[in-house]
């Protein structure tokens, strides 16, 4: 048995008899990095890691990208450790009860606490049925600090695919404040056009940040679109970069 074996062994023995909490959080990401770095010593990178990224949850936070920029980490690995902050909520969620989606205080209740922790820019579509039961969320992008890119084409390619009859946009401010920018609105007016010609509502397009929250709808933005008295885009469907 090779050193790095028995020291493996050794962390094993230790969450089986003490639990995971037992463990720093160095410790914590040297042991999942077992799963994907075979026979080496990962106590070094898990310290490299953290110290990159300032903080155990902020490792789960990273994109690919920025995870295989430090020195030692794999594209196995990257791709491993940016998918445990998803993994985890649909643990949390999986016995989660029928979920209704019918006004702004709704959404709020289920997506504040998912976006307000995100330290990049993210966009969530909620797919809806006729009743205001929620069929599904669905991540649509993650981008950098400030920055994110959302496909108009998949929005109505996904609410077709889950006979969505509503939908609703939830993205995040990481700069804190909720005050949509020229893109939001841009995004707002297309996704509305786009879905309406095959009978889909955009029921609402709200932004979260810590500091508030701006609803589309209840602003009447989303009135004036359909009503066409809004047109920021000339009738062109195009993707929206951020």
């Amino acid at each position: 048995m090779a050193v790095h074996d028995g020291h493996r062994e050794r962390m094993r023995q230790r969450i089986e008899t003490y639990g995971i909490q037992s463990l720093q959080d160095h410790e914590v990401l040297e042991y999942l990095l077992y799963a994907v770095v075979p026979r080496k010593d990962t106590n070094e990178l898990a310290h490299r890691i953290i110290e990159e990224c300032g903080s155990l949850s902020e490792v789960f936070d990273q994109s690919v990208e920025r995870l295989q920029k430090i020195k030692g980490v794999t594209y196995n690995a990257a791709l491993f450790l940016s998918s445990l902050s998803d993994i985890s909520r649909r643990y949390y969620s999986k016995n989660q009860k029928t979920i209704y989606i019918r006004n702004v205080a709704e959404c709020l209740q289920l997506m504040r606490p998912i976006m307000e922790t995100l330290t990049k820019e993210e966009i969530h579509l909620l797919l809806i049925d006729s009743a205001g039961k929620l069929i599904k969320r669905v991540v649509l992008s993650k981008g950098v600090v400030n920055e994110s890119v959302c496909n108009v084409r998949d929005v109505v390619d996904i609410a077709l695919k889950n006979e969505a009859c509503r939908v609703v946009l939830v993205h995040n401010h990481p700069s804190n404040n909720a005050t949509p920018s020229l893109q939001d609105k841009t995004l707002t007016e297309q996704v509305c056009v786009a879905l309406s010609v095959i009978g889909i509502t955009l029921e609402d397009h709200i932004i979260i940040a810590k500091g508030g929250y701006f609803s589309f709808k209840d602003s009447h933005w989303l009135e004036n679109i359909v009503n066409g008295q809004i047109s920021l885009s000339g009738g062109k469907i195009k993707d929206i970069r951020y």
